[in-house]
């Protein structure tokens, strides 16, 4: 308007137009003055506190931010203030900011998740203010409104194994622990690719340019193993309660550190549900939740043995003492040891076993973490241990505090394992 009015004058000549225009002119620039001060009263009275739930992290974790914001704002004035993000972190929400209050305090609350080990940093803050004729922004980033630091620990450069069919024909699998030394697959050169991976021999074979992708040590979700007591055994409600709490903080762990995990819950020798590398932490709770509902404790299978065991049985009591001086537990022995001769004599393979075996063929396993009240019938359990010792997958048993001496003896007895983990 001010332009306006003074090509208006210097064409016209008209004094007023001039009058206007330079009243104009200066009333604009008492807005603008005041706007900077009223710029620099907020700038000089901002505080800012920022906290994090977590000082110290593994890469790819989450940690809470909170920050909060002060100033002194006139009347009028619209201030909003946002948190500036370190490098190669994500947040949640991604625009971390908030508007300040008439009263001149703001909170940003938002999660942040650091992509790249090291100590984090914050830049600071960012400013934007403005009142009905002017709007301004500015970074702040003195140290007065950086911090904290949190300290971000390198995640191990592990891999989640693949299925050679997606590698295609040319394929080398020549595993390694160590990164780089291990040829996975050989495929095609495309844009963006390192040229430090290049074979040479297959780009002058084929005239035309081929990448080697390298392997590195695999990263296995476990195996978390739910055994539910017979549906017969007087179960206290905190002892099952725990045993599903501990197990599915054990599956959100295994989720956050592996990507996925594999749920296998068991009521004896009976298969209840059976989840393998899910990577929905929600499905994975709801199973958990839903199958240690009472209507799903069935009734536990009678004892029985493998066939090693039932050949020791008849090692140990299958040559009973003559008739005269046979009591009723020699008979009973006797009886027992003509039965497992019997199914000697008549291979089958129990439907558990097949069933625990195919579920460990089909996953690749490091680790069966079981949980167990060990009530009653333990040969399952047994069977579960022996088919992971044969499979060398690392067994770690957990059961709640309130067991007996003799009991936790037997428990080892069964798994053939020193320790059992007791939960508080």
């Amino acid at each position: 308007m001010a332009a306006f009015l003074g090509a208006a004058a210097i064409v016209s000549g008209d004094p007023s137009l001039f009058l206007a225009t330079f009243s104009l002119v200066l009333f604009s620039a008492a807005l603008a003055i005041r706007f900077r001060l009223r710029m620099h009263r907020i700038v000089t009275s901002a505080r800012v506190t920022r906290s994090a739930d977590r000082r110290v992290m593994q890469q790819g974790g989450t940690t809470a931010i909170t920050t909060d914001f002060s100033c002194s704002p006139d009347p009028g004035i619209t201030v909003r203030v946002r948190d500036i993000l370190p490098a190669a972190t994500l947040s949640d929400p991604p625009d971390a900011s908030a508007v300040v209050a008439a009263d001149g305090s703001a909170s940003i609350r938002y999660s942040l998740t650091p992509l790249v080990p090291g100590s984090i940093r914050f830049p600071g803050i960012s400013l934007a203010i403005s009142d009905p004729f002017f709007n301004a922004s500015l970074l702040m980033g003195s140290d007065r409104f950086r911090g904290p630091e949190p300290d971000v620990h390198p995640r191990a450069a592990y891999e989640r194994s693949r299925t050679r069919a997606e590698f295609g024909e040319d394929e080398k699998d020549a595993p390694s622990i160590y990164r780089g030394s291990g040829i996975r697959s050989i495929r095609e050169y495309h844009s963006g690719d390192d040229l430090r991976s290049i074979d040479w021999k297959m780009t002058a074979k084929y005239d035309r340019m081929f990448i080697r992708e390298y392997t590195a040590a695999e990263n296995l979700p476990p195996l978390i193993v739910v055994d539910l007591p017979d549906c017969l055994f007087p179960v206290p409600d905190e002892y099952l309660t725990k045993l599903v709490n501990s197990a599915t903080g054990e599956t959100m762990t295994a989720i956050r550190n592996h990507g996925s995990v594999s749920l296998f819950v068991i009521s004896g020798v009976n298969i209840i549900d059976t989840v393998l590398e899910e990577t929905d932490l929600q499905r994975c709770i709801t199973t958990l939740r839903t199958s240690a509902h009472p209507h799903f404790r069935l009734n536990h299978a009678y004892r029985w043995k493998d066939r090693a065991g039932m050949r020791g049985f008849i090692r140990k009591n299958g040559v009973a003492a003559p008739w005269p001086r046979k009591n009723e537990d020699d008979q009973f022995f006797d009886r027992i040891a003509q039965i497992y001769r019997k199914s000697l004599a008549n291979p089958y393979t129990p439907v558990f076993s097949t069933q625990v075996r195919r579920l460990l063929n089909s996953v690749q396993l490091e680790e069966i973490v079981f949980y167990s009240l060990f009530e009653g019938d333990l040969s399952h359990i047994g069977e579960l241990a022996l088919q992971a010792q044969m499979k060398r997958i690392r067994l770690k048993p957990r059961t709640v505090a309130g067991l007996d001496t003799a009991h936790i003896a037997s428990i080892k007895k069964a798994l053939g394992t020193e320790t059992v983990e007791v939960l508080p």
